[in-house]
């Protein structure tokens, strides 16, 4: 397994301004924008889709995670299983469930004022934990077993990733155009290219030229005619 091509300061770089864009997305929402669903759905039958307060709870787990990775660094340089690719090859359908849950537990009781507050600290908190922490680190996820082994500049490449992704969930459900940043877009357009390789024959659609378009579609946020599509949930 290799690094990813981009520099461990260029990925922090692209991270930390694709989060910029989604944190000010959540900034002055009203009552009525929170309870705005989005049209992600759960993994199990019979549970609400998530509205704007479980994506914002979703997304301080999945960008705040980097912190355990980097808090678990597994001595004795051992090899990581996974990278920033193949990550996204879930070993089991429970692993989606137990994120779905988990978001939805996170937000409890909050009320959705303070979520804008949560993100942007989490966010800055992984950012700078990040640029302190040497790219080559192995880390592991604690009560996460399904996860194996990842470098931290892997971890950090999918999470640009998550932050497109959900960021797009973001504005759609808003009925806005997406904020996401032209080097994020291209960035989870070619971890997606590599993903599709990885997992069937043939690149992508030749319809989905267009970065965005791709990882729209790759993603399963628009539909797509490909019976490989999509390649994310």
């Amino acid at each position: 397994m290799s690094p990813p091509a981009l520099s461990h300061a260029v990925l922090g770089d692209i991270l930390e301004a694709e989060l910029a864009v989604v944190a000010e997305g959540f900034d002055g929402l009203g009552p009525e924008d929170w309870r705005t669903r989005t049209t992600l759905r759960p993994p199990e039958a019979g549970k609400k889709p998530w509205t704007l307060v479980e994506l914002a709870g979703h997304l301080d787990i999945s960008i705040g995670i980097t912190l355990m990775l980097i808090d678990e660094a597994v001595a004795g340089d051992p090899p990581p299983e996974r990278d920033a690719v193949d990550f996204f090859v879930f070993p089991s359908p429970e692993v989606a469930s137990e994120f779905y849950e988990y978001a939805c537990t996170s937000v409890e009781g909050r009320s959705p004022a303070e979520l804008p507050g949560m993100l942007r600290s989490t966010f800055a908190e992984t950012i700078a934990a990040v640029r302190r922490t040497e790219p080559a680190m192995v880390g592991a996820f604690p009560g996460f077993e399904p996860y194996p082994l990842i470098r931290l500049d892997d971890f950090v490449s999918s999470r640009i990733v998550e932050a497109v992704v959900h960021g797009i969930d973001l504005t759609d459900a808003l009925m806005r155009p997406s904020t996401a940043t032209p080097a994020g877009v291209a960035h989870t357009a070619q971890l997606l290219d590599d993903l599709l390789l990885r997992i069937s024959r043939g690149g992508r659609p030749s319809d989905l030229d267009d970065d965005t378009a791709w990882v729209r579609a790759a993603s399963g946020r628009t539909a797509h005619s490909d019976p490989r599509l999509p390649l994310l949930t």
